[in-house]
């Protein structure tokens, strides 16, 4: 999930450059397996898999996780000869840069750019694009699409994905409700996205045939310790206080507590931390 021109409940740009050396961690992987599992289970067995002829971008990319889930899931040999990974962040391409470096992937440029605004990009250049859990953080959902539609060549493969069920804001409403039930809910970017057929009707409306689009749901349930500390550490923190606007200093002491109560109920009623996700494949 990467931060482009800025939905009002996003945090500023600002904070997700301090935030990208622990996004990953923070996230509980979800961005990154739920990827890796769409690579491995849906583009390589699809009419368009990724292979070593391959020109792909990781669009709104964060720390270049559409990368590392080609990196976690393709041998060497399928690798794509060439890669651009891009974010609007310059802290974010940064970290993908120095994540990179080391990858066994042939060629990886790394540029600061939006995803709706792709002008140094030519026409028909991507035989792949990837646009991993971004799509409701942007101004114009259209716009970014579009650029996708434009850059990928005839016959490339567009994977979008967003959330059904954002476990973390969740498990947040929940921890609101212990301490103050009379307060709103702490808002999400664009939650129109949450609704089934809203994502594939914004990505119609950018160019691309209905005929050409396939829909998937991936269900991803977070239960290792550590994946669940980093997503409690991500819910406690800085990133969700907006949850906590309008407290007292007793109730703002409370919030860990609460967190990490909701945390358990989502975990007894889960077996962990569950993620819904709609997954989207379109052939241009």
């Amino acid at each position: 999930m990467a931060s482009q021109a800025q939905q009002p409940h996003l945090p500023a740009p600002d904070y997700f450059s301090k935030f990208a050396s622990i996004y990953v961690r923070q996230t509980g992987n979800s961005t990154l397996n739920i990827l890796a599992d769409i690579i491995a289970e849906n583009v390589q067995t699809s009419a368009h898999p990724v292979g070593p002829d391959s020109v792909v971008h990781d669009t709104a990319a964060g720390p270049g996780i559409g990368a590392a889930a080609l990196v976690a899931r393709l041998s060497k040999s399928q690798l794509p000869k060439e890669m651009l990974v891009s974010d609007n962040v310059a802290m974010m391409v940064s970290a993908a840069r120095e994540s990179l470096t080391a990858s066994p992937l042939p060629y990886v440029d790394c540029k600061e750019l939006d995803s709706q605004d792709l002008s140094l990009v030519p026409d028909n250049y991507f035989t792949h694009s990837i646009n991993n859990f971004s799509i409701f953080t942007f101004v114009s959902p259209v716009d970014a699409i579009c650029e996708t539609y434009r850059t990928l060549r005839l016959g490339g493969l567009a994977v979008v994905t967003c959330w059904r069920r954002f476990a973390p804001m969740v498990i947040v409403h929940a921890a609101q409700k212990k301490i103050r039930p009379d307060l709103p809910l702490m808002s999400t970017p664009s939650p129109e996205f949450y609704i089934e057929g809203v994502m594939q009707k914004v990505v119609e409306e950018s160019g691309f045939a209905k005929d050409n689009i396939t829909m998937v749901d991936k269900v991803l349930i977070v239960s290792d310790d550590e994946n669940i500390a980093g997503l409690t550490m991500l819910m406690s923190g800085p990133m969700m206080s907006k949850a906590r606007k309008g407290y007292t200093e007793e109730q703002e002491a409370r919030w860990v507590e609460s967190v990490t109560r909701s945390v358990k109920e989502e975990i007894e009623q889960f077996g962990g931390i569950r993620f819904e996700a709609y997954v989207l494949l379109a052939t241009k």
